[in-house]
């Protein structure tokens, strides 16, 4: 009998002894590798995203220093604006809340 009419279990070296384990062992290492790739593609692109993000920030700063020197400010309006920032969460809320009283 020639081995082209075998089965593919008897003929495939990995099909019957991938790491010697059965068809069912199988899927589920094939599952938690998958997992694992997926929750690693997810990490790398969210820490990339933020390595991004702060490049585009520092630029944009870079930028805007820039052409308020283009302007004739001083360095001290300068920082004052670079450093002035608007509140965030509770405390933006409160203080829209006392504006409407």
């Amino acid at each position: 009998m020639s081995n082209f009419l075998l089965p593919l279990a008897q003929t495939d070296e990995w099909a019957s002894s991938f790491l010697g384990l059965d068809s069912d062992e199988r899927f589920v290492v094939l599952l938690v590798a998958l997992g694992c790739t997926t929750g690693l593609l997810i990490t790398l692109s969210c820490v990339f995203a933020g390595v991004w993000n702060s490049v585009k920030l520092k630029q944009i700063e870079t930028e805007l220093k820039q052409d308020m020197l283009d302007r004739g400010m001083t360095a001290d309006e300068i920082e004052k604006v670079i450093e002035a920032k608007p509140k965030e969460g509770i405390d933006r809320w409160i203080d829209s809340w006392k504006k409407s009283k």
